[in-house]
């Protein structure tokens, strides 16, 4: 009994410890997810739950991706199927019929009316950034699906503002991920290596032309190499050469 006791209590503790958007790190793919805290909507005895994901490359705060919009349903009947969504704010609405949607009969689970199954609907729906602040931000949002409108509360958007928020995003994290996406943010592992070797192939092509114009006497190809090259640490000894080829020149 005491060991059931403090399972709940753990389970308890965990539940309001829960917050508003949780940042993982996934190693094997070096990208960053991050997922707002789940809520709920009710309307006509139709339950829905929502949840927002953005994934970023690396472990940094992007901007300017899509955020993916999840919607689920449980009961012993379709209810998402087929059905029009679109969020109703006072700036306009959203449509949300970029989606896929999926479902699955579970025979474990009791559904409301205590018969056994319920089936499990599940719309993935993708917003722009822009679209997604104008549904955090709005003063009243309503989820429209088919014929039924689900409010959108304050308190459940909270968690919206702060995915797309830096600074507040900044905020909710743990130390350690402060120091890692505030201070010392890093890009895909993939991206950084290819710009290293972008690097390494501008350099080389620097050296190549560098050692092909160096005893030139024609002031073109030094104007050349200025104009391709203007940071390499050969664009002094260049400069100089064709300063005196043009006073030759003259």
């Amino acid at each position: 009994m005491r060991i059931y006791l403090l399972i709940l209590l753990t389970l308890f503790l965990a539940a309001c410890t829960l917050k508003p958007v949780e940042t993982a790190y996934h190693e094997d793919k070096d990208l960053t997810r991050f997922t707002t805290k789940p809520f709920k909507s009710v309307k006509k005895s139709r339950e829905i739950k929502l949840f927002a994901e953005k994934e970023c490359s690396g472990k940094v705060i992007c901007t300017q991706e899509e955020i993916k919009l999840t919607i689920t349903h449980t009961d012993r009947f379709s209810f998402l199927k087929g059905k029009d969504l679109q969020i109703e704010t006072e700036k306009g609405q959203i449509d949300l019929n970029q989606r896929d949607y999926s479902n699955h009969y579970d025979m474990a689970e009791i559904a409301k009316d205590g018969t056994d199954g319920v089936l499990k609907e599940k719309y993935l729906i993708w917003l722009t950034e822009s679209d997604f602040l104008k549904a955090a931000h709005a003063e009243q949002a309503t989820l429209n699906i088919g014929g039924y409108a689900f409010d959108l509360s304050d308190e459940g958007r909270q968690s919206w503002q702060i995915m797309v928020d830096k600074g507040r995003l900044l905020e909710i994290m743990d130390k350690e991920q402060q120091r890692e996406y505030g201070k010392y943010p890093h890009q895909k592992k993939e991206k950084k290596e290819l710009d290293l070797r972008q690097q390494r192939m501008v350099s080389e092509a620097e050296e190549s032309t560098w050692k092909l114009i160096k005893d030139s006497n024609n002031p073109e190809d030094f104007r050349f190499f200025l104009d391709k090259f203007p940071e390499s640490p050969y664009a002094i000894p260049s400069k100089l050469r064709l300063k005196q080829l043009e006073r030759e020149e003259q």
